[in-house]
C-alpha cells in the first residue's frame, strides 16, 4: 500500500511541479519496488507459503483484477454516453501509457488492502 500511496503522490507532485504529463511517466518506475516483495523472499530461505497464504494470495488477485476490470467497463460506457455511441476518441500515445500504468497501480492497491483484510480474518478465510 505504501508504494502505491507514495507513488501516487510522486507523480501528481511531478505533474504539479514540472507540468509534464511525460515527466511524470517516470514516476511510475518506483511501482518496480513491488517486484520483490519481503514475503517473496521468504522462499529462498527455505520456508514455503501454507495453503492459507497462498490462498489470500490468489483471492486478492482476483479482487484486483475485478477492480480493475470494473474500472475499464465504467471508462467505456461514460466515453460512450459522453462522446455518442458513434463518436470515436483519438488519444496520444502518452496517455494511453498512462492508463496501463494507472491500471496496474490500481490492480496492486486493491490487492495490498485485500491481503491485510484477509489476514486480518484470522484462519477463518
Amino acid at each position: 500500500m505504501g508504494v502505491v500511496a507514495l507513488t501516487a503522490a510522486a507523480y501528481f507532485a511531478f505533474v504539479t511541479g514540472f507540468g509534464s504529463q511525460k515527466a511524470a511517466t517516470a514516476v511510475f518506475a518506483l511501482l518496480a519496488l513491488t517486484a520483490v516483495p519481503a514475503s517473496s523472499r521468504r522462499y529462498f530461505k527455505g520456508r514455503r507459503h501454507d495453503e492459507r497464504e497462498r490462498e489470500i494470495a490468489e483471492k486478492s488477485l482476483l479482487a484486483g483484477l475485478r477492480a480493475l476490470w470494473v474500472a475499464f467497463i465504467a471508462v467505456v460506457l461514460s466515453l460512450g454516453f459522453v462522446k455518442g455511441w458513434e463518436g470515436s476518441v483519438t488519444l496520444p500515445l502518452w496517455m494511453l501509457n498512462q492508463f496501463l500504468f494507472w491500471s496496474i497501480a490500481l490492480v496492486l492497491a486493491v490487492e495490498a488492502a485485500t491481503t491485510l483484510v484477509l489476514y486480518r480474518r484470522g484462519a477463518h478465510v
